[in-house]
């Protein structure tokens, strides 16, 4: 917006002097008041047009017009911003929403409990008719298809990890050395 300086007034604090000369009527001196009138209209008309002219055209043509653009910059850079910012809380919130919603499986005391064993109780271990686990539940851990040898060695087993709604599922099997004991336990 173009700044506009306001001339000098015609009125007050700049009024013409006084015309009463009749003291001077027989001297050079009754010309004083209309000189100085003369000379103070010349000197605002001179500050009003040029001066003033040149400083408000100075000011709207330079400085204003620079501010203008700075201001212009500093807005786009700022938009720039927010919208980085927006988008990095946008992906942030739906961050958050899978580490804090319900049934998440991603606070410490759900990261704990699946990495971790914990404590098994009697009701969430399934056995099969020979007496042997084929199945156990600890925590968002289901171990379960546990399937044994005819000579009573573990087979292989599946386990189902679930965490935050979302279920993984892997499953094992057993190798045996000659002796008997666990060679490897792999994934199939």
């Amino acid at each position: 917006m173009p700044l506009t300086i306001t001339p000098i007034p015609n009125a007050a604090p700049f009024t013409a002097f006084s015309d009463n000369v009749g003291i001077f009527s027989n001297s050079k001196a009754r010309e004083i008041p209309a000189r100085l009138n003369a000379i103070a209209q010349g000197l605002k008309d001179h500050i009003n047009t040029l001066w003033l002219a040149t400083a408000t055209s100075f000011i709207n043509g330079t400085v204003i017009a620079g501010l203008n653009a700075a201001l212009a910059k500093i807005e786009t850079f700022s938009n720039g911003i927010e919208t980085r910012i927006n988008n990095q809380m946008a992906e942030f919130q739906v961050n958050l929403a899978n580490y804090l919603g319900t049934n998440a499986g991603y606070s410490v005391s759900a990261a704990n409990a699946a990495l971790f064993t914990g404590g098994i109780v009697a009701g969430d271990v399934v056995y099969d008719v020979a007496g042997r686990a084929a199945s156990i539940r600890q925590g968002p851990r289901l171990i379960n298809g546990i399937t044994y040898n005819d000579d009573g060695t573990m087979a292989g087993y599946a386990e189902k990890l679930t965490l935050g709604g979302i279920t993984y599922t892997r499953a094992y099997s057993f190798t045996y050395t000659p002796d008997g004991q666990i060679a490897a336990i792999t994934e199939v």
